[in-house]
C-alpha cells in the first residue's frame, strides 16, 4: 500500500511539473537535458529549500557549448513573444539578458531569466537561463536575486 501511495504522489508530481511550462517554448530545452549531458550544468530545486523564495519551482541550465547556444536562445526568444511583462538588453543584436513574466497558471508566476554572456569579452564563454515559478513578483525577484 505504501509503494502504491508513493508511485500516485510521484506520478502527481512529475504530471505537476511538466505543466509548468505548458505553452513555452523553454519546456524543450529542459527536455533535451539529456541530450545535453557532460555539456551543461542543470539545476532542479523543489519543495522546501524554496520556501524563503515564495518559489514552488527552479529549473536552470548553464552551459558553455556552442551547439546548444542557438537552440536556448531561440526558444527564450519565441517565449518573450508571449510574455506579459519583460525587461531586455541587447548586444550587437542578439539577446544578452531577458527577464520574462508570462500569464500565471493556477494563481503561480511563471518567469524565465535568460543570459548570455559569451557576448561580452570581459565575461565568461557561457549561457544561462532559469525558469521559475511561484508567487513573487518580478520586482520583488529581481531585488532577491541581485
Amino acid at each position: 500500500m505504501k509503494r502504491y501511495i508513493i508511485a500516485i504522489i510521484l506520478t502527481i508530481t512529475t504530471f505537476t511539473l511538466s505543466k509548468a511550462q505548458d505553452g513555452l517554448e523553454i519546456s524543450s530545452v529542459f527536455k533535451s537535458i539529456k541530450e545535453w549531458k557532460g555539456i551543461c550544468t542543470y539545476t532542479h530545486i523543489t519543495g522546501k529549500s524554496l520556501k524563503d523564495y515564495n518559489l514552488t519551482l527552479f529549473r536552470s541550465i548553464t552551459t558553455n557549448n556552442d551547439s546548444t547556444f542557438q537552440k536556448i536562445e531561440q526558444a527564450v526568444t519565441t517565449d518573450s513573444q508571449t510574455a506579459i511583462d519583460k525587461e531586455c538588453g541587447y548586444i550587437n543584436g542578439k539577446l544578452y539578458y531577458g527577464f520574462f513574466l508570462f500569464e500565471p497558471i493556477e494563481d503561480k508566476y511563471r518567469y524565465i531569466f535568460y543570459r548570455n554572456s559569451s557576448l561580452r569579452e570581459d565575461e565568461p564563454d557561457e549561457m544561462t537561463v532559469v525558469y521559475m515559478e511561484g508567487y513573487p513578483t518580478l520586482e520583488e525577484l529581481k531585488r532577491m536575486f541581485r
